[in-house]
C-alpha cells in the first residue's frame, strides 16, 4: 500500500491518497525494490509530484489577487473607514509613493509572494536614490499594511508578515556607506 499527499486546487488542506501496490505475499508479490519502483510510478502517474502540477495548484495564491489590486482596495478603505480615516492630502502622498516606487517593484506580484526577498531590491533602490531611512521605513510600513489588509471572513489576515526589512538609521544614513 502506498500513501501520499495530494494538493487540491482551491483548497488549503491536502488530501491523503492511497493505492494498493501488490499483495503482501503469494502470487503477484514484489520485492522491496520493485515495490518502491512501482510506488514511484504510481505517484508519477497521479501527477502529484510534477512541476506542472505544482505550478498549477500550489504556486498561485488562494486569492489570486496581485499586490497592485490590493493596494487600490487598501487605499480606498483607508480613506473611507470609520475609525481614523486618512485625509485626502495624505492619500495623494501615499498614491505618489505607490506609483513612483512600490508598484513598479512589486505591483504585479501575487499578494502572497510579497515578502522580505521581494522588497529587498526596492529598499536598495530607494536607499541608493537618497531617500531618508525614515521615508523608506514608512513606505515599507505601507507595503506591510497592504499585504495584511486582505482578510478572511473572520477578520484574520490571510498573509501575515511579522516585519519587512527595515533600515537602521546608523547604517543607511546619508553620507555613510552600507
Amino acid at each position: 500500500m502506498i500513501r501520499y499527499w495530494k494538493d487540491i486546487a482551491g483548497q488549503e488542506k491536502r488530501v491523503r491518497m492511497r493505492e494498493r501496490i501488490c499483495p503482501i505475499s503469494g502470487p503477484g508479490s514484489l520485492s522491496k525494490s520493485e515495490r518502491q519502483r512501482k510506488a514511484r510510478d504510481i505517484i508519477q502517474a497521479s501527477g502529484a509530484d510534477s512541476s506542472e502540477y505544482f505550478e498549477k495548484v500550489v504556486t498561485p495564491t488562494s486569492t489570486g489577487i496581485t499586490f497592485r489590486e490590493q493596494a487600490e482596495i487598501w487605499l480606498e478603505q483607508s480613506q473611507n473607514r470609520k475609525r481614523e480615516p486618512i485625509g485626502q492630502s495624505y492619500a495623494v502622498t501615499i498614491r505618489g509613493a505607490l506609483d513612483k516606487w512600490i508598484l513598479r517593484a512589486v505591483g504585479d506580484l501575487p499578494l502572497g509572494s510579497v515578502d522580505n526577498l521581494a522588497v529587498k531590491p526596492l529598499i536598495d533602490k530607494m536607499c541608493a536614490s537618497g531617500l531618508s531611512p525614515r521615508t523608506v521605513n514608512k513606505y515599507m510600513e505601507h507595503v506591510k499594511q497592504i499585504v495584511a489588509s486582505l482578510v478572511k471572513p473572520n477578520g484574520e489576515p490571510i498573509h501575515t508578515r511579522t516585519a519587512f526589512s527595515q533600515l537602521r538609521d546608523a547604517r543607511y544614513s546619508r553620507g555613510s556607506s552600507p
